[in-house]
Order: structure tokens, then C-alpha cells, then sequence
């Protein structure tokens, strides 16, 4: 009983300190589509414009819900969005968030979709790196290699990110950049970290749905 009372009061308090109403941020909410300048626009769900407002041409790859923009335009003036005010765009309820261009290796502006939305948000993205490769030139008589060397080629990797909902800070999704936000979830904490390491990159992913599940986060609707 002391329990629940302390999460009312809890709940009460916050809508309290901010003068509005709050929303529940679960993993099924859908935010309204449209285009955002800045992280309190998205935290209030509350576009710059909404996409009913728009023409807006645009490609999303299905495979890795990247989302390039071409153009943004209000409709009945024409008159254009500069691509570079844009933080955010919402399409079917899923916000995806600009990822900077010297991140990611595109002409057009990027978004990359929140695949997981909470408290702690994730998205990945690909992109083209250069690696040095292995590479050996053999022989046609015996089928050893005779000469060896590296070469440097550009592969195609997913980039996995985070994104806390409360600031809006991105992080590499690592597991030191996890354990230093998951420091309010002291259980979760002593689970990654007594696992063995490599048993920690591989569920890495699992403690974040964890956190996420039992550390909510809340919209600040504002009051019309």
C-alpha cells in the first residue's frame, strides 16, 4: 500500500513541477507525424509543423529505416523548410532523429529511426568505413601465398547509437555508455557488470529493453 501510494504521489509531483499533464512513453506510442526543430518539440510531441501542413519528398530505405530528404514545403505557399532546421521527422508515429553529416557518409540529410523509445532511445544506421584488409597473392603451382599485404577498402557497417529522452545526449551504444546511464537501476548495473565480457556485448541490448521496462518515461503535454 505504501508503495503504490508513493508512485501517485510521485506521479502527481511531476506534473506538478512541470504545470502540465504527463504521458506515459511506452514502446507502442505513437507520435504525431510531422516535422521537429528541437528535442522539447518531440518531449511534448508537439511538431513545428505537422505533416498534414507539408510536401515533403522523401525516401526511406526499408531495410534499415534510414530516411533521406530531398525537400520540405508548406502547403499552399510553397514555401520551403531549410533542411538544416530540421531535427527530427515523424512518419507513421516513429520519430527519426537527424544524424549529423560528418557521421554518416550521404549527400542528402539523414534520419535515423528510434527503433527503441524510452528513456533510453536507440537507433542504428549503416555506413561506409575504411578498413585495412588482409590481402595475399598466391601461387598457381603450390597454392601458397608468396606476397602479403593490407589494403585499405571501404565496408559497409551498422552504426548503433543511444539517446537519452530527458537531454538528448547521443552515446555509441557500448557497455561503459550504458552502465554510466543505467546508474539509477543499481540491480541492473551489478547484472551487466558481473557478467562475463563477452557475454556482455551480447546482451548488451537485452538490459537496455530491461531498463526501459522498468524505468519509464513521461511527455510533457502542454495544457490548452
Amino acid at each position: 500500500m505504501k508503495n503504490f501510494l508513493a508512485i501517485v504521489l510521485c506521479g502527481i509531483s511531476v506534473g506538478l513541477l512541470y504545470g502540465q499533464d504527463t504521458t506515459l512513453l511506452t514502446k507502442n506510442y505513437r507520435f504525431t507525424n510531422g516535422i521537429y526543430f528541437n528535442l522539447n518539440q518531440l518531449k511534448s510531441d508537439q511538431p513545428a509543423y505537422p505533416m498534414s501542413n507539408l510536401v515533403v519528398h522523401f525516401f526511406t530505405n526499408p531495410q534499415t529505416s534510414l530516411t533521406q530528404i530531398d525537400s520540405v514545403f508548406l502547403k499552399g505557399t510553397k514555401q520551403p523548410i531549410p533542411l538544416d532546421s530540421i531535427w527530427a521527422i515523424c512518419l507513421d508515429g516513429v520519430p527519426s532523429i537527424k544524424v549529423p553529416s560528418n557521421e554518416i557518409n550521404r549527400e542528402l540529410p539523414n534520419f535515423a529511426a528510434l527503433k527503441l523509445r524510452g528513456k533510453i532511445c536507440y537507433y542504428t544506421y549503416p555506413d561506409y568505413r575504411t578498413k585495412k584488409v588482409r590481402v595475399a597473392a598466391y601461387n598457381p603451382v603450390t597454392g601458397r601465398p608468396f606476397r602479403q599485404g593490407f589494403v585499405e577498402r571501404e565496408q559497409e557497417v551498422f552504426i548503433e547509437k543511444i539517446m537519452h529522452f530527458q537531454t538528448g545526449e547521443v552515446l555509441d551504444f557500448t557497455v561503459e555508455n550504458l552502465l554510466n546511464w543505467i546508474q539509477d537501476d543499481p540491480l541492473l548495473v551489478e547484472t551487466l557488470t558481473e557478467l562475463p565480457k563477452e557475454e556482455q556485448h551480447e546482451k548488451l541490448f537485452k538490459c537496455l529493453l530491461i531498463y526501459v521496462d522498468r524505468n519509464p518515461a513521461y511527455l510533457m503535454m502542454n495544457d490548452e
